[in-house]
């Protein structure tokens, strides 16, 4: 998670679910978009800590990126995150299939940069559950429709170079290999890289993000 930032860009208008583009999921529910609340906070904590391995299970991958550790995330953490994304004019949105958070998507990362505004750093993560029936596809999807709307022109990725369904989701829609950073992930005794995937959104694509 980023740290507190202060952001310049002009604030989209809020995004409630719309009709104009659900999505028909695989199990039959339809899935919607708006932007997070604070309600939404132990939801979206949920889900990011199903994304962490297991305490005590065999193979269990502890894992420290930069020298922080990847530990649960608290709901007051959350809410805290979710201060950031106001602060900093960006989105963060979660899918919904009825009143039910399946999914979020993040473009906090890169507000705080100098001269980067324009840049922002994608975070997918999808509810156990509902992995592998098309809820990745729909959030990028909306990601690079909605995306011009906050004055952003370039997306990124950071992927661990052994996690392939990411990459294979990133590359599929059009983000190509903009580089690496050898060694930035340790997980135990064992170093992995990060790869880094960026799309450069195209004026026509602003034009027509809604």
């Amino acid at each position: 998670m980023d740290g507190m930032k202060s952001g310049e860009r002009h604030l989209a208008p809020g995004l409630a679910p719309d009709p104009r583009h659900p999505m028909q999921g695989r199990a039959g529910g339809t899935l919607n978009l708006r932007l997070a609340a604070p309600a939404d906070a132990a939801a979206i904590a949920r889900i990011y800590n199903e994304s962490l391995p297991e305490a005590g299970t065999p193979g269990r991958r502890t894992a420290t990126l930069l020298g922080t550790d990847l530990v649960p995330l608290s709901e007051d953490r959350l809410l805290g995150w979710l201060v950031q994304h106001r602060q900093c004019r960006r989105p963060l949105w979660v899918a919904c299939a009825g009143h039910e958070v399946v999914g979020w998507l993040s473009l906090l990362g890169f507000s705080d940069r100098p001269g980067c505004g324009g840049a922002g750093e994608m975070a997918i993560y999808i509810g156990r559950a509902w992995r592998r029936r098309g809820v990745g596809r729909y959030l990028m999807r909306r990601a690079l429709r909605e995306a011009p709307l906050w004055g952003l022109e370039r997306l990124m990725a950071f992927i661990w170079h052994d996690n392939t369904a990411s990459q294979s989701l990133f590359r599929s829609h059009g983000f190509l290999p903009w580089g690496a950073l050898p060694g930035v992930v340790q997980v135990g005794e064992q170093r992995l890289n990060m790869l880094i995937f960026g799309h450069e959104l195209s004026p026509a694509k602003k034009t027509s993000a809604r």
